[in-house]
């Protein structure tokens, strides 16, 4: 929220409505946001979830006479052009995990990412797709463990949002996820059409076998709880001699990316 305010204020031409859940963002994340007090930059502080919030965006982006009226446009992963400017982290930590023309000699990594609405690690799919070395992404969350639950069982069916030391993270419904669900089901609109339909129906979304082993042959996942969180910032704060301090969001990264390690 807070880079978008910050990249579009003052210009012409552009109103930004920014909205977020009351009391489910760090203070510092809020007044990053609210204390931005130029005419075009309109805060919205919505009683609710990251999930309502997205709710709505979505809601104003199927009715078609406002969008194009307004010409509506989204700043976070919603908008495919965010995900595609995201593939390059992907490609500079490859090159700066390995040595050069590691690519070449067929030298793979893997990626540990802090998830909830999956945009960031659809970027790293979409990057190996375009022929980056990965051998495995790691789909790291918080307790809103619905995106780990269908990695492990097929368990795709929304809970209650869970407040947590990374809020960022309070999702259940991972919006690109959906996309992923595409391409790994053959590019088949029509079936992702009926999985999609029964999701908004029964808050539940069933894989077939076939869809669920073409996603796990791409990802893993990890849940970590707040209790490892802190337990990974204190042990990679001790390690590094206090040279290092995680975010709670990296270290959900971290501590999933040491248990794919070690299975």
């Amino acid at each position: 929220g807070s880079s978008a305010i910050h990249g579009l204020r003052g210009k012409r031409g552009v109103e930004v409505f920014m909205m977020y859940p009351e009391g489910r963002t760090s203070p510092t994340q809020e007044l990053q946001m609210i204390s931005v007090l130029d005419a075009n930059i309109h805060n919205i502080a919505l009683a609710g979830t990251f999930d309502d919030c997205q709710n709505i965006v979505k809601a104003l982006f199927n009715d078609h006479a406002f969008r194009d009226s307004v010409g509506l446009a989204a700043v976070n992963s919603i908008n495919w052009a965010r995900i595609l400017a995201q593939t390059v982290y992907y490609v500079h930590a490859y090159h700066e995990a390995t040595s050069p023309g590691a690519a070449l000699e067929g030298t793979h990594v893997s990626y540990s990412v802090p998830t909830g609405n999956f945009g960031d690690i659809l970027a790293g799919w979409y990057a190996k797709q375009m022929g980056l070395p990965v051998r495995k992404l790691i789909v790291a969350t918080n307790e809103n463990d619905i995106l780990h639950r269908f990695f492990q069982a097929g368990d795709y069916s929304q809970l209650g949002v869970r407040e947590t030391l990374s809020p960022s993270m309070d999702i259940q419904i991972s919006s690109n996820f959906e996309r992923f669900l595409f391409h790994a089901g053959g590019d088949d609109a029509p079936a992702l059409k009926s999985l999609m339909d029964g999701l908004e129906d029964t808050k539940r979304l069933t894989p077939p076998p076939s869809l669920l082993a073409a996603c796990r042959e791409e990802m893993d996942s990890e849940r970590v709880d707040d209790a490892e969180v802190l337990a990974t910032i204190a042990d990679v704060h001790t390690a590094s001699a206090g040279e290092h301090t995680l975010d709670p969001h990296s270290a959900i990264a971290v501590a999933g990316a040491r248990r794919y390690l070690q299975s």
